[in-house]
Formats: structure tokens, C-alpha cells, sequence
């Protein structure tokens, strides 16, 4: 690392963590949204340190499970086998690119290109294709990939992982705990009525978080993106919402205005599966360099979101703050069905 790239992480960014993108304490400030009458919800458990599964046709929190219960997580589905890393609880994973154990030592000095970028998903998870789909069946490269978890700028818990096979019904892969020299080769069976199906190294087994996945259409937590703070743009941790990826389609309406969204508009809408729509930006961030680098944040309320669910139903949503009881990490939304 060069000087000017560690005086940038010594100044820059312990002070870009305590105020990007209201996933800190430090947000304390919400300019709240005057709601129309109609369904207002809030999630109850912050999403800074939880993960919440919410169904707009119930109205009501499906499931909801700490960030940090698991690592990796594993597509199901006869034909999955994309594997997601949970970036949201500092886990990074580092594809090696050879096959030899114990070759390399160590994880990379940054963690761009070690966390999976949502906007993409499928494609461009931090594991990547490892698979290689030629005629006549798979074959598997396994490298060895290094995971580690990022605590106070650096690595620790490493695991060495090599992804073995995965089959209508199963996933295979080798494990190696650099600290402890612990291994285990690890059969991850899919759930037939999930999207994906989860591995705790913490508790060394297969765990199942997520509810059925026709039973929510929106999931709230933490997450890593890029975003730019002082004309500066690298990766944070932020709070965000995915859209359920089951059957599900949503689209982003910045002009119209929530009261004047009808059922009458659908048609001509351009909706889209891309997971993170919300994502993180239907809040902005205000800094208050003179102040010692507080910030406040404010809901965008020209933002609309129109979702299409699994269900077959239209609603429109608006967020109305980030705050409840004065504590951040707690997303309040309006939505109301389009029919």
C-alpha cells in the first residue's frame, strides 16, 4: 500500500464510516415524510443488525434473523448454483485463482471485488462462475477461494474454501480454518421452497433463515455498494431493501408523486427484477463538516416504488423515515394496493 493510499484509509475513512449512508448511530436526525392516509408499517428490528422479510399483502413481517447468522449463502432450485457472500456482516471472499491448498496466505489489502454486487445479481457475485458449463456436463476448476471477516482493517477468521459440485438437489464444498487448521468437507442440501439455503461457520452447519418465498416480497438489511462522499467513491456498508427475486418485478417513479400513482399508469411502466430496487437510495445524507462531521439524512419523497409480486397484485410504496423512537436502522413506509 502506498502513502498516500494509507494516509487516505487513516483520515478518510474512519470518518466516512461513522457518516455515510445512514447506517451509523450518528444519523439521528430524520426529516420525516407527512404520510397520505392509507397502510403505514415500520420494521422493528433495526436493519443495521437484523434482516427483515416483509409481505405487502399481509401487511406484516414475515421472518426476521440477525445479519451475522451466516457466511455463504446457496441458490436453490434444481438448476441453482450461484453462491452469495454476506458482505452485510464484513464477510469477504477472495477467489485465488489456483487450485492448491495453502499456496496463498493471505487476503487482499482491499476488499473491492470481494463482495457481490446486488444491482447484478446473478451475475457478478464475489465468487463468481465456478463452474464451467461445457457440453457434455459441468466441470468444477476448485480453486481455492479465502474468506475472511473485515474488523478494523483487516481480515481475520480466514477459511480457506474450495466449491466442489452442486446438483439438482445438493452442494458439496471443502473447508480448511487457517487459525485453527479445523477442515471439513460439507454436503449443503437445497430447499425446494426457498431462494436460497445458508451455511454458518459459527455454528459449523447448514442453517435455514429466509421464509418460504412466496410468502414476502421485500427484505431489509445491510449490505456493501459504492457510493460517494467528498467526490469520493469506494464501498460502504449500507441499510438498504432488496425485492424478493421469486416471480417478483419492481420500478422506481421519481416524477409523478406517490398521491397521483393509479392503477391506470401499470401498462405503460418499465419494471425490471434487478434485486436492489429500493436499494439504499430513497435516502440522502447531509454532512456537517463544520460541526465534527455529523450528519442527518432525509427520505427522498418524490421517490415511488411500484412492485408487481409473486402474488400477481400492484402496490405503490413511499418511505416516509428512517427512524423509530429516535433510533436509526428502522425504515417507515406507506404502500397502498393499485386495483
Amino acid at each position: 500500500m502506498t502513502n498516500k493510499e494509507t494516509m487516505f484509509r487513516n483520515t478518510f475513512l474512519p470518518v466516512a464510516c461513522m457518516i455515510i449512508l445512514s447506517v451509523q448511530a450518528c444519523f439521528e436526525e430524520d426529516e420525516r415524510v407527512l404520510p397520505y392516509p392509507g397502510i403505514v408499517s415500520a420494521i422493528t428490528d433495526s436493519i443495521q443488525t437484523n434482516t427483515s422479510y416483509f409481505d405487502l399483502e399481509s401487511r406484516q413481517i414475515v421472518k426476521s434473523h440477525r445479519n451475522d447468522a451466516w457466511q455463504l449463502g446457496f441458490e436453490c432450485g434444481a438448476g441453482g448454483w450461484h453462491i452469495i457472500t454476506n458482505c452485510g456482516a464484513n464477510w469477504f471472499i477472495y477467489n485465488t485463482g489456483q487450485p492448491l491448498p495453502d499456496a496463498v496466505q493471505s487476503m487482499p489489502d482491499k476488499i473491492e471485488g470481494l463482495y457481490d454486487i446486488q444491482h447484478a445479481f446473478p451475475d457478478s457475485t464475489a465468487v463468481g462462475d465456478w463452474i464451467n458449463p461445457p457440453e457434455g456436463g459441468d466441470t468444477y476448476p476448485r480453486n481455492i477461494y479465502l474468506l475472511g471477516r473485515f474488523v478494523d482493517g483487516s481480515f481475520t477468521s480466514v477459511k480457506q474454501i474450495a466449491f466442489l459440485e452442486v446438483n439438482d438437489t445438493a452442494y458439496r464444498f471443502f473447508y480448511k480454518e487457517q487459525d485453527t487448521g479445523l477442515s471439513d468437507t460439507v454436503t449443503l442440501v437445497k430447499g425446494d421452497m426457498v431462494n436460497f439455503m445458508y451455511y454458518s461457520f459459527d455454528r459449523y452447519r447448514q442453517v435455514g433463515l429466509e421464509p418460504e418465498k412466496d410468502s414476502y416480497d421485500l427484505v431489509f438489511g445491510s449490505y456493501y455498494d459504492l457510493a460517494t462522499l467528498f467526490g469520493v467513491t469506494i464501498p460502504y456498508q449500507v441499510g438498504g431493501v432488496f425485492q424478493n427475486i421469486w416471480h417478483s418485478e419492481a420500478v422506481l417513479d421519481s416524477v409523478t408523486g406517490y398521491a397521483y400513482i393509479e392503477p391506470e399508469m401499470i401498462p405503460a411502466l418499465l419494471f425490471t427484477s434487478r434485486r436492489d430496487i429500493p436499494g439504499y437510495a430513497w435516502k440522502g445524507v447531509t454532512v456537517d463538516v463544520a460541526g465534527g462531521g455529523t450528519a442527518s439524512y432525509a427520505v427522498k419523497s418524490n421517490y415511488s416504488y411500484i412492485f408487481h409480486t409473486s402474488e400477481g397484485n400492484y402496490f405503490k410504496l413511499r418511505f416516509l423515515s428512517y427512524t423509530l423512537e429516535g433510533r436509526s436502522g428502522f425504515p417507515q413506509f406507506e404502500y397502498r394496493k393499485l386495483e
